[in-house]
């Protein structure tokens, strides 16, 4: 838990803390994988929700020293193979609104932005939300 706080608080202006960790574990439709190098080092983390035919991304997060060596990535393809097995819709996530390293990791793999949460994360700290559509979304007319 420690890696994972020490990583948290170099990641976010507003940061996990460990008893929000906790309580994600012993949620029964959340999920918090860790990756770690041989040595048993943490490397990163994430955590997300499999609720109904929709999944939502809570938290990925790298430590600073191995970011751009492909470990989000596979955090992040963890999500996505869970949701195809989960035969989820779709997957969404909040990412803070000038984190443009976050929004590129997400955009290459599908994810789209679909919205705005004005002051998510503070006042003036708004949050992107994107989404990722598994199956395209059905529009039908209203009758």
């Amino acid at each position: 838990m420690d890696a994972v706080l020490d990583i948290e608080r170099q990641s976010f202006a507003e940061p996990w803390s460990a008893g929000l960790f906790r309580h994600e574990l012993r949620l029964p439709f959340s999920h918090c994988v860790v990756a770690r190098d041989g040595t048993g080092r943490v490397l990163g983390y994430v955590c997300w929700w499999v609720v109904g035919d929709e999944v939502h991304l809570l938290n990925l997060a790298v430590h600073p020293e191995v970011r751009r060596h492909g470990i989000g990535r596979e955090l992040l393809r963890l999500v996505r193979e869970s949701a195809e097995q989960a035969a989820a819709r779709l997957v969404t996530l909040e990412v803070h609104h000038d984190n443009e390293a976050a929004q590129a990791l997400y955009a290459a793999h599908g994810f789209v932005p679909t919205g705005l949460r004005r002051n998510y994360y503070a006042p003036g700290r708004h949050a992107l939300v994107m989404t990722w559509y598994i199956s395209q979304p059905r529009h039908t007319a209203a009758r």
